[in-house]
């Protein structure tokens, strides 16, 4: 007979390969330590992953949609553009340096071959009303027209500089700072 799964198991996984894959990367990663971590049997975790490539892929997956939920909590369709693009710059900006070990798990595996197809395209999936979002704006004439998934890549890929910057010198943005951080990327893309 088949064991049931706990869901509430699921998230104690994640925590404990995220913390064991920052520590010591993919190549040492072993599901055994995983379970230890995790405070679980082995043959439990198997319940859950049938191998690590799994895990991976699962994790990345739950990261990405839970950074982009977080993104969009405070999107309201009656905002301008300039307003939804300052909540969702703001958002990712303090989901990065707030979760900062999850963002560089993102970070790192992003373009990875560890990731399967069909996980690139539900991540793919998850990023598409952030470039909707921008291309919306260039038709209506509001940012450059650069294609979006390159201009999302600048604006998130700068925004992430920023705030490893923050977290190596183990400080944190002023609101001046903050605000110059925001209007540096908004003059990046405006019209």
């Amino acid at each position: 007979m088949a064991r049931l799964k706990d869901p509430s198991k699921i998230p104690l996984i994640y925590e404990a390969t995220l913390s064991l894959i920052l520590k010591s990367g993919y190549t040492d990663l072993r599901m055994a330590d995983v379970a230890r971590e995790a405070e679980m049997a082995t043959g439990t975790l198997y319940i859950y992953f049938k191998n690590k490539e799994e895990l991976i892929n699962k994790l990345f997956l739950y990261l990405k949609e839970e950074k982009i939920s977080q993104m969009f909590e405070n999107a309201d369709s009656d905002d301008s553009f300039f307003i939804s693009f300052k909540k969702l710059w703001t958002a990712y900006f303090t989901i990065s340096l707030k979760e900062y070990p999850k963002m560089l798990f993102i970070e790192q595996y992003a373009y990875s071959s560890l990731l399967s197809s069909e996980t690139k395209t539900k991540s793919d999936e998850l990023v598409a009303p952030l470039l909707n979002t921008l291309v919306k704006a260039q038709e209506e004439d509001l940012i450059l027209k650069i294609p979006a998934p390159i201009m999302l890549s600048h604006i998130m890929g700068a925004t992430l500089e920023i705030v490893k910057y923050f977290i190596n010198t183990s400080t944190h943005p002023s609101p001046e700072i903050f605000e110059q951080s925001f209007q540096m990327t908004w003059n990046s893309i405006r019209k």
